[in-house]
């Protein structure tokens, strides 16, 4: 009887956990729709399409809604009985900001946002499920002879040859987090293993500085090519968690103005200094990803 009964109280404490599969899918074409990130809403579970648009994802009793979420296309909430095996996104149409291409001459350059390697002390990176970090960028008169997005730099760690990730760009919404995209296009990024600075060309994306600023975001993606089993000590005993790559570099700041986290399916305030900082210094501070901007004409 004792054992039936601890039996039963196991089960209660631990409810039932379910697979869920599925394709993502063009709803206008039928194409599968790579790297969508998916989570369930208000929960800590998440994961990311591989490129051939197949997900698997971990769900409880507790699970009600499904947010996927990628780049072009309109995101898309569905309550967790309502999904079936083909979940077809639709394409969005933003509206852009007109660019004359012709324009661009490339001959002047200003960089914002600029960091030093020593200055960084603190990495940020992805356990099992997808995160969104976006740092917000203010507009400056200044930038009226740079306009153009030409390149952005970040300082980054991988255990991997190279880690896929993805940037996306947004304008800021009313509430002052981030709105809609930029750009319709995935400017998918690769990190070289160990500690480097990575660089992405956006150039070709024809990126003009909006004068409300604008949102650069870092999209860590769930996907095989990116998972390690990571292996630390906590007193005294061996465990083993498993994070997706890579980290990113970040730098202290005293506000969390321009910090935003998409996670458990919304857009969150970036938290306060989490880490044990036995300086004490950093206690009160927030953490912001280090990124510089190269902005051209």
């Amino acid at each position: 009887m004792k054992a039936s009964l601890t039996f039963l109280l196991l089960l209660i404490a631990y409810p039932a956990i379910s697979q869920l599969t599925g394709k993502i899918i063009n709803a206008e074409t039928g194409a599968p729709i790579p790297y969508v990130n998916i989570w369930v809403q208000d929960a800590n579970i998440g994961t990311t399409t591989e490129e051939n648009g197949n997900f698997s994802l971990e769900t409880t009793p507790e699970s009600l809604y499904v947010v996927f979420s990628a780049i072009g296309f309109e995101t898309r909430t569905i309550e967790l009985k309502n999904i079936k095996a083909k979940i077809p996104l639709i394409p969005k149409t933003t509206e852009l900001q007109e660019v004359v291409v012709s324009s661009k001459q490339a001959a002047k350059e200003l960089v914002i946002g600029k960091f030093k390697r020593s200055k960084i002390n603190k990495f940020f990176g992805c356990g099992e499920k997808p995160k969104i970090w976006a740092r917000y960028f203010p507009y400056d008169p200044i930038y009226t002879d740079t306009p153009f997005l030409k390149k952005i730099k970040v300082f980054s760690i991988s255990d991997h040859k190279n880690s896929t990730f993805n940037l996306r760009f947004y304008t800021v919404g009313e509430d002052g987090a981030p709105g809609t995209y930029l750009t319709e296009k995935n400017m998918i990024g690769t990190a070289k293993k160990g500690n480097k600075f990575t660089e992405i060309d956006v150039s070709d994306l024809n990126i003009l500085f909006p004068e409300n600023g604008f949102f650069v975001a870092f999209e860590w993606l769930i996907i095989a090519e990116n998972k390690y089993k990571d292996t630390y000590k906590d007193q005294g005993k061996k465990v083993t968690v498993t994070v997706y790559n890579p980290s990113l570099g970040t730098v202290d700041t005293a506000t969390d103005e321009k910090s935003w986290l998409f996670n458990e399916g919304r857009w969150q305030k970036a938290h306060k200094n989490y880490f044990d900082d036995p300086s004490k210094k950093a206690k009160d501070l927030y953490s912001q990803l280090a990124i510089e901007l190269t902005l051209t004409d």
